[in-house]
């Protein structure tokens, strides 16, 4: 049969597809490269082409989920109506529904970057998401600096602030993600919530609001994340 040709970049997308599939399925650390390229059906070279390891791909997939909450959130992003606070809260709202409607398969994919010897992957995933979306928060926040609800001057390197300041959750994830008992969990999703709590009012000085304004987490979010993973009982 004749070679099928694609164009780069749809090749580049059945490549993350096939990994996105196999990481729900086996974990990140139980697929190898062998299983993405025979999953995808591409060949060695046309797989490193696009990713030169299994990190690349993984911090591929990132920017691709990344992406796609983006489009998710398409509407809200272009309704004039809403001022710019409304539209942070539905933004950070509806980020938090998506991360529970996936849950199982996130977890599946990301669980390894959580490990004490993966932390130099982990920030490389963290700063390919924050570089999808720190143009969306940056707009927002340009909004509110005009309407007068942010007080900021620099729509731009705030963005970047509030998404690093959510690379210090990295070892309350892992208390999560590493709870092997009830007892265990419910410290860790105490812990977790603590500390969402603290990085809110944070983002909250940051923009110049009252204590309590931004919500990173609501009653019930860690509960709903951490469904598909809680220990069996005894």
């Amino acid at each position: 049969m004749p070679r099928i040709i694609k164009h780069p970049s749809v090749r580049r997308s059945e490549v993350l597809a096939a990994a996105r599939a196999l990481f729900f399925e086996h974990g990140y650390d139980s697929t190898s490269i062998e299983q993405v390229i025979v999953r995808a059906g591409v060949s060695k070279g046309g797989f490193y082409h696009h990713f030169p390891s299994k990190d690349a791909l993984l911090e591929g997939l990132a920017e691709a989920i990344a992406a796609e909450a983006l489009e998710a959130s398409g509407e809200l992003l272009a309704d004039e109506t809403l001022n710019a606070f409304e539209r942070l809260d539905r933004f950070l709202a509806g980020g938090r529904q998506l991360k529970i409607e996936q849950a199982p398969q996130i977890l599946s994919m990301f669980e390894a970057m959580f490990r004490p010897e993966n932390l130099a992957l982990y920030h490389r995933v963290h700063h390919a998401v924050s570089a999808v979306m720190a143009p969306v928060i940056a707009q927002i926040l340009e909004q509110g600096r005009s309407e007068g609800t942010f007080r900021i001057e620099d729509p731009e390197a705030v963005a970047d602030m509030v998404l690093a300041l959510a690379a210090v959750s990295h070892d309350a994830v892992a208390r999560l993600l590493n709870a092997r008992t009830e007892p265990d969990l419910t410290r860790a999703i105490d812990a977790f919530e603590r500390r969402m709590v603290a990085q809110s009012i944070a983002v909250d000085r940051l923009l110049g609001l009252p204590d309590g304004s931004v919500r990173f987490i609501e009653p019930g979010f860690t509960e709903a994340l951490m469904a598909s993973r809680r220990p069996p009982a005894s």
